[in-house]
């Protein structure tokens, strides 16, 4: 069984997609957010993953007002970006989401990571974003100093055991998943659960990601270009 996560990315009072996570290539969706979250609840999902695109390149959120409205349409919320600091994320938190994930302060402050754990526990999820095989921080706007193995790594030493990996280079694109890097990565650490992000699009996509052992999946462009029914890709995900 794995587990989806529709998703809502957030710049400018709309929903977007941007492609590669670059700002200056987006598809605008609407910002009927209430209308969305209402259909991800409708179609059986229990998550609605959060991206605060502005928190992201700002450096701080810029969202937290909306994750109530979410919540009562039934969803549970997690949520990201701009959460680059102990307070952020204990604001995301008290803001009503479920859990958070952040990239760019476990990948800059790693030797603060056990206190992270200490802090929040497994509410808070490392997001380790890969492009061209390195971490990419700031809201991908920059490389980070550790691979991708050695912020897991670090990560997981300090007690962390689920983790979001998105493959940046592949966001936005609709291009299939980068199962290769996913395989790998549970071979290195077969003792944690990755949340796959990034070009998936298919159904096709989300049984191989099962079947290579992915804890869960993050839907965006393909649930809003239609390529993907939300209660399909749930059954399917679901399923033995």
């Amino acid at each position: 069984m794995m587990d989806i996560y529709p998703a809502m990315d957030l710049l400018g009072g709309a929903i977007v997609r941007l492609r590669e996570g670059r700002f200056g290539e987006k598809t605008v969706y609407g910002n009927d957010f209430t209308g969305t979250a209402r259909s991800f609840a409708d179609a059986g999902s229990e998550w609605i993953h959060v991206i605060d695109l502005e928190g992201a390149k700002t450096g701080t959120p810029c969202h937290l007002h909306i994750i109530e409205k979410l919540r009562s349409e039934g969803l549970k919320v997690q949520y990201g970006g701009g959460l680059r600091t102990e307070e952020n994320i204990a604001s995301a938190l008290d803001a009503g989401a479920e859990r958070v994930y952040a990239g760019s302060l476990p990948a800059k402050s790693p030797e603060n990571l056990e206190e992270l754990f200490h802090r929040f526990g497994d509410r808070l999820i490392p997001a380790i974003d890969i492009r061209s095989g390195k971490t990419a921080v700031s809201g991908w706007q920059k490389d980070g100093s550790l691979s991708p193995e050695m912020l897991l790594e670090k990560c997981k030493m300090a007690g962390f055991r689920l983790f979001l990996v998105t493959a940046v280079n592949r966001d936005g694109t609709a291009s299939g998943p980068d199962r290769k890097m996913y395989r790998e990565l549970r071979g290195i650490f077969p003792e944690v659960s990755l949340i796959a992000a990034g070009g998936i699009s298919s159904l096709d996509d989300i049984r191989c990601l099962k079947a290579d052992g992915l804890e869960g999946a993050v839907l965006g462009k393909s649930l809003y270009e239609g390529t993907i029914d939300l209660k399909e890709a749930i059954r399917e995900a679901s399923s033995c």
